[in-house]
């Protein structure tokens, strides 16, 4: 549901969600339950579906932090092979047992 508020909410925040953080003037994307509560309590009007949206997803006045999650290259962390036996391989501690 797409809404543009016209008044800030009188209340930070509602079941712990935050409400000081909507700008008059401003058009938002929002859920249904968040939209009508703004739209009930006479904060914000309705949007069109179909009316321009007057920001870019990914753009530069994205709010949103564009820096990558993860880094490009691997880790220089080698694993550590088996630290008991240092100078033994696993093989040579076997020997074979005749049956009886």
């Amino acid at each position: 549901m797409r809404i543009e508020v016209v008044q800030p909410p009188p209340i930070r925040s509602i079941d712990g969600i935050r409400l000081d953080c909507f700008e008059p003037g401003k058009q938002y994307e929002v859920g249904n339950s968040i939209g009508a509560l703004f739209l009930a309590e006479g904060w914000a009007i309705p949007v069109p579906l179909d009316a321009a949206v007057s920001f870019v997803p990914f753009g530069e006045n994205d709010p949103y932090d564009p820096r990558p999650l993860y880094r490009p290259q691997p880790s220089k962390l080698k694993r550590a092979g088996d630290q008991r036996y240092p100078n033994r391989s696993v093989a040579a501690d076997f020997k074979r047992r005749k049956r009886r």
